[in-house]
């Protein structure tokens, strides 16, 4: 399984345990967005290289970059969109999932991976072809079991 996935099924998890405000949100990665309407949190690999510590490589480690992207209509474009209210909302909590370093153990030993690191800057955010776009990519380093 790829790591994006793994990175779905932890934001899945969580939004299932702890935020049911966004489970009217769907989850998908790469290739799966062609007939899907927002709002929508998009996650696939966007890079990947090969990590080394101390200028040593070390083997089988790769540092991957994962991008989620959470896809909504603005509430002015559209009749029904997302208020700027509820989209920062949505983005703070996705940003708490995202950002939660448990993760690491979560993915873990799932799906075929060993995480070791993640790391998480602020989201990005843009108007894109009358919708909103909001962007996390997270820097995970790991390595297949």
């Amino acid at each position: 399984m790829n790591i994006n996935e793994s990175v779905r099924d932890w934001v899945f998890h969580q939004v299932s345990a702890s935020y049911p405000s966004l489970a009217v949100i769907d989850l998908v990665t790469m290739g799966e967005t062609d007939d899907l309407g927002p709002p929508f949190l998009a996650i696939y690999e966007s890079g990947v290289e090969a990590y080394a510590q101390d200028g040593v490589m070390l083997a089988g480690v790769s540092a991957y970059e994962i991008t989620c992207e959470l896809h909504t209509i603005p509430v002015e474009e559209a009749e029904e969109g997302t208020t700027p209210e509820t989209e920062r909302e949505y983005r703070r909590d996705f940003y708490d999932i995202l950002g939660d370093r448990t993760m690491i153990d979560w993915i873990s030993n799932r799906n075929g991976w060993q995480v070791f690191d993640i790391r998480l800057p602020a989201p990005t955010t843009e108007a894109s072809d009358g919708r909103r776009l909001s962007r996390w990519t997270l820097t995970i380093t790991a390595a297949p079991n």
